[in-house]
């Protein structure tokens, strides 16, 4: 045992194929990440070691096994995973799983065909993944997708040095029939240059890979953690550059790796590739939830509107944790329902009706009387984050005054109201989801709330026309020396922009205020506000830039853009 004690580590993390607990990973599991990574390398530099016997090899192995179980404290390589596994209240089963293929690697040198192949990577692959996703607490679900994204992985290790596992260790993982199925022969790995017979072997080895990367393609949009989505997206990518290479380069004349700068550049479209994946996929993951149906509109004769899910309020949710991620799908679809009855083309004492029974629901709901066919997917989100009434009966009040034609050239007074109502009193809902403090989130859904209501107004402009709805305040106009009352006469006049201008200035003033609220709480709380103000000021930059006159080209936020925002805001 003590010269298994006296072997230094062959490698570390950085001079893997793949990355391994990167930037990408959430910086509090990066270190139990790697302590998984040390254990395994520990085990692989003993099964591997020219110097020791097959008797000293399998000590080592049982050494490190006694230790992460608590029965000694021999291997010191074992001794950090043995206390994140306690900390976290993981088993040890997947660590185990990689003892017994190293085991296996100290008696067992040939492989006769894939199945056999296969099930040596269950226990030399598969369990690291596995761990991944246990300590990131994904649902076992996504096994189906990490398996043979691990296998794939091992198997092109195994390709790439199946000349130096041959020379060095007498090892070949490759399967004897798929080499015998090309008539070539397993000391053919000697050569300096692979025969053409085993090239075709490897080349048909190579592109069973290539089938295991397919099915791992869903792993990183699985996945509820965005960044090991992300993680897992960068390693398929990689993994699928490096099949490509297996195929076209012959391992035991040339170098099949990937240089510095093309892994970054990988790696870098992989993640753009992925976040956009997450973000605008029209389906949900294994254990995700998009938002409900609260409206029971069939009912009353509204007819449904359907989700919009490339909001950008919807896509700013999904990169939370699980339980705030399903509040805020919660609160969104509430905010879309009550929106939709304001914005119905139907009768005017339908949709009032409506709006009351919301009302009265909702009273129903804080009052001890249970929850409705409309509250009941709020109910728990209520119960879960302490949300206050008076915020949901605001944002009802706030379709109200444009059903009730209250937003023609309302004055400042009124304008702020209607943007307290329907905007700042959806982030008094939502900062307490986000967990932000209870003063600093007042503030914070104050001026957030406001800034994005104006930038919707601004945008806004002529679909609101179209609703016969003028939201902006009659003190702007007037400063601009428009006095014309009709929508379409204003929005046509020559110094429309100098309203608009004032409204984008208050705009910018509440981004501003946010800004500062924001850069004093928890970095972790503020990820979704923080994209949607990056989001949104984008928009009024734009908006400012491209001016009022008619006619007005429509202005968009891009994909690029707001997953930008995201890279920049979200993960943190």
């Amino acid at each position: 045992m003590k010269a298994v004690e006296r072997i230094e580590a062959s490698k570390t993390e950085r001079e893997e194929n793949f990355p391994v607990a990167s930037f990408l990973i959430n910086r509090r599991l990066r270190g139990p990440i790697l302590h998984f990574y040390r254990f395994a390398r520990a085990a692989d530099d003993i099964t591997d070691h020219p110097d020791l016997s097959e008797a000293d090899k399998l000590a080592g192995l049982d050494a490190l096994e006694e230790t992460l179980l608590g029965k000694s404290d021999r291997a010191k390589a074992a001794l950090p995973l043995r206390d994140v596994l306690e900390e976290r209240g993981l088993a040890p089963t997947h660590a185990l799983d990689l003892l017994e293929a190293f085991r296996a690697d100290v008696t067992k040198h040939r492989y006769g065909d894939w199945d056999e192949l296969m099930q040596y990577c269950r226990y030399s692959a598969m369990p690291v993944g596995r761990f991944v996703l246990d300590l990131h607490g994904e649902d076992r679900s996504t096994w189906a997708y990490s398996d043979p994204l691990c296998a794939a992985l091992q198997v092109i290790n195994h390709l790439q040095d199946c000349g130096k596992d041959y020379h060095a260790l007498q090892r070949v993982y490759l399967p004897l029939d798929m080499m015998l199925a090309r008539g070539a022969r397993v000391e053919e790995l000697a050569a300096s240059k692979a025969s053409p017979r085993l090239r075709a072997a490897l080349k048909d080895i190579a592109e069973r890979a290539s089938q295991l990367l397919q099915q791992a393609e869903k792993l990183p949009l699985a996945v509820q953690d965005t960044r090991l989505g992300l993680e897992t997206g960068v390693i398929v990518k990689l993994a699928r550059r490096l099949t490509a290479l297996l195929l076209q380069r012959d391992p035991l004349s040339e170098a099949v790796h990937l240089a510095s700068l093309p892994v970054l550049l990988q790696a870098m479209q992989a993640s753009v590739d992925v976040l956009a994946g997450r973000l605008f996929q029209t389906g949900f993951s294994a254990r995700g939830s998009g938002p409900a149906d609260l409206s029971d509109r069939d009912a009353l004769g509204i007819a449904p509107a359907p989700v919009a899910k490339t909001s950008s309020f919807y896509l700013a949710m999904r990169i939370l944790p699980p339980e705030q991620r399903d509040g805020m799908y919660a609160i969104y679809a509430f905010c879309r329902a009550v929106d939709d009855i304001a914005d119905d083309s139907g009768p005017a004492k339908t949709r009032h009706a409506l709006l009351d029974r919301w009302r009265a629901d909702i009273a129903r709901l804080y009052n001890g009387g249970g929850p409705t066919m409309l509250t009941k997917a709020i109910a728990p989100v209520v119960s879960r984050f302490d949300l206050r009434q008076e915020d949901f009966l605001a944002i009802v009040d706030g379709m109200e005054m444009d059903l009730r034609r209250e937003m023609q050239r309302p004055d400042w007074e009124t304008f702020e109201l209607y943007c307290d109502r329907v905007a700042s009193a959806v982030g008094r809902l939502s900062v307490r989801i986000f967990g932000i403090d209870h003063d600093k989130g007042i503030e914070l859904s104050h001026h957030l709330g406001r800034a994005l209501q104006m930038t919707n107004v601004l945008r806004d402009l002529d679909e609101d026309a179209g609703l016969g709805r003028l939201y902006l305040p009659n003190e702007v106009l007037a400063d601009a020396g428009i006095e014309e009352q009709e929508v379409e006469k204003v929005l046509c006049h020559p110094r429309l922009g100098e309203a608009c201008i004032a409204v984008a200035s208050r705009a910018a003033q509440h981004f501003a205020e946010a800004s500062a609220v924001m850069a004093n709480c928890n970095r972790q709380s503020v990820r979704s506000p923080r994209i949607m103000a990056s989001v949104y000021q984008a928009l009024l930059d734009k908006l400012i830039k491209r001016g009022w006159t008619a006619p007005r080209e429509e202005i968009r936020i891009s994909k690029l853009q707001f997953i930008e925002a995201v890279l920049r805001y979200g993960l943190v």
